[in-house]
């Protein structure tokens, strides 16, 4: 049972059998046994123990999310303790907390792809993560935060694992780390109550191809306004592309053996680099690869060093089927309002609720003649209004384009501007759309991408805010796009149309105009990538 439970949760895969090295424990003993300030000798962060290493047994992005957020709530750490924890996802995109998916992320190509979506609860930029990405979480008191000096952590590990010249290895100001001038790690931080977490990505043999391949938006926007952060995109390359490991040279092979190397740097020489001033770092290179080697010959690997723990592969798979509950460090209340367990955290990351939890954001799309003939064209039922309508489709088709396009306000400060711009008058509309947690708050529809002041409303965006307005983006028009009272939608839309609705029997009235709006809601869907939710 407990089996078919992770491969339900898990996306229909067990977890990867623990490494050899490491020795396994339960999620939650894990946290009560380190979650109270006097811990047990036994404990992995006994403040004996300055560092400790945890690594996950999911490759589900929303599991180790909840991990995370598990330690951050769980752990009770000392001022000069860092636990730091690995993990692998399968392939998923994951963006920032305020981030914008619908800016940020090729939505439709990744739900082909089977590629997951995830907003984190700390900032950042968008990354792409699969099993050729090794992910970093560095955990420490508050009073220690400091991710300046934790990314090096990963830049001089990767010095002495794997022989890069510190030159070739640069920060930035957003602590991500660059080889040769191009981005191998994205850095986000999170700090609550008297603990703080710097997590971050490290590209090891991510194939370049999909690196790109759904960080960027699918929708047609002529505009897209937002206080979301945008991220900042950089070239990209992998320690493999790079060169920097493989077989021969000395460096490791695999992202098993550069892990390995990793675990072994920051246990032994994380308390060094840590102390360390900035100008030492590195000035210190050479020295920190002798010390890592003599500790490796003297203890066989692993860590061995002197107030280091051994490193724990953390049953997070298991403790996610279980739905285990939070454990909250001593002396901390549980958060309002958050996950009560860890299977409600992964079901709450993995909804689209979550995924849309982000400021406020209006898009503008173009909803062009072209695109409404083309779209009518192709419906199935576009043959028999035509027959019902007793003209030629030729005839149908410029009725209801005059009775979408062409306005009364021809004379008006829009068409003057539209003019003006070069644009042609009733040739499009352009369809204004803000959504506010995932809800949509205001439509408009204007013939000019940047309306002027006061612009007169068209019976377009009437209709459209009297069928959007309040209701999710990703839902269903009753009546149009799924079952509901057709009759009362095409005699809502008779009456906005007014004048400009075609002069047709009234069946073929009524079918030509549910056509209509059924089209120009396709064509604003569409472009929005407000796809139905299943």
């Amino acid at each position: 049972m407990w089996r078919r439970t992770v491969l339900r949760r898990a996306g229909g895969r067990l977890p990867p059998p623990p490494p050899p090295h490491l020795s396994s424990t339960c999620l939650v003993s894990f946290l009560r046994a380190n979650g109270v300030a006097a811990k047990a000798p036994t404990a992995a962060l006994h403040r004996a123990h300055r560092h400790a290493v945890a690594e996950t047994n999911s490759r589900s992005i929303y599991a180790n999310l909840a991990a995370e957020e598990a330690l951050l709530r769980g752990l009770c750490l000392d001022a000069d303790q860092c636990l730091l924890l690995l993990y692998v996802n399968d392939p998923c995109v994951v963006v920032g907390r305020n981030q914008n998916i619908f800016q940020e992320v090729a939505l439709r190509r990744a739900a082909a792809d089977g590629v997951a979506v995830a907003r984190r609860a700390s900032g950042g930029g968008a990354v792409y993560h699969d099993t050729g990405n090794l992910c970093f979480s560095f955990l420490t008191h508050r009073s220690r935060y400091a991710p300046e000096k934790t990314i090096q952590l990963v830049r001089l590990g990767l010095c002495v694992s794997c022989g890069i010249a510190p030159s070739r290895l640069t920060t930035t100001g957003r602590h991500d780390l660059f080889l040769d001038g191009r981005k191998i790690t994205g850095s986000a931080m999170r700090v609550q109550r008297d603990i703080a977490y710097h997590h971050c990505t490290l590209l090891v043999n991510t194939p370049h191809a999909s690196l790109g391949r759904y960080l960027h938006p699918d929708g047609e926007y002529t505009a897209f306004k937002t206080s979301s952060v945008g991220s900042v995109r950089s070239p990209v390359t992998t320690l493999a592309e790079a060169g920097c490991i493989g077989e021969g040279g000395g460096r490791p092979a695999t992202m098993a053996a550069l892990k390995t190397e990793m675990v072994d740097f920051f246990l032994v020489a994380g308390a060094r680099v840590l102390d360390a001033a900035a100008a030492q770092w590195d000035a210190e290179v050479t020295e920190l690869r002798t010390l890592v080697a003599a500790e490796r010959g003297q203890h066989g690997g692993g860590g061995g060093s002197s107030g280091a723990s051994p490193s724990l592969l953390l049953d997070v798979a298991g403790a996610v089927a279980a739905d285990a509950a939070f454990v909250e460090g001593e002396g901390r209340r549980a958060p309002g309002g958050d996950a009560v367990t860890l299977g409600e955290a992964v079901r709450r990351t993995s909804s689209r609720d979550w995924a849309y939890a982000m400021p406020p954001f209006t898009s503008t799309v173009c909803v062009h003649s072209s695109d409404f003939q083309c779209v009518l064209q192709a419906f199935p039922a576009w043959g028999d209004v035509v027959q019902l309508s007793s003209i030629t489709a030729a005839e149908l088709m410029r009725e209801l384009q005059r009775c979408v396009f062409d306005q009364e306000e021809e004379d008006t400060d829009e068409a003057t501007a539209a003019a003006a711009a070069g644009a042609e008058v009733g040739a499009a509309l352009y369809v204004h759309t803000t959504v506010e947690s995932r809800r949509i708050t205001a439509v408009a529809v204007t013939r000019t991408p940047t309306p002027p002041p006061c612009a007169p409303s068209v019976w377009v965006e009437r209709y459209l805010c009297a069928l959007l307005v309040g209701h999710r983006c990703d839902a269903a028009v009753e009546g149009i796009e799924s079952g509901g009272d057709a009759a009362a939608l095409a005699h809502g839309l008779a009456l906005e149309a007014g004048q400009r609705c075609p002069d047709l029997p009234d069946l073929a009235r009524d079918t030509a105009l549910l056509l209509t709006a059924r089209a120009l809601l396709c064509i604003w869907r569409d472009k929005n990538v407000f796809d139905v939710a299943p």
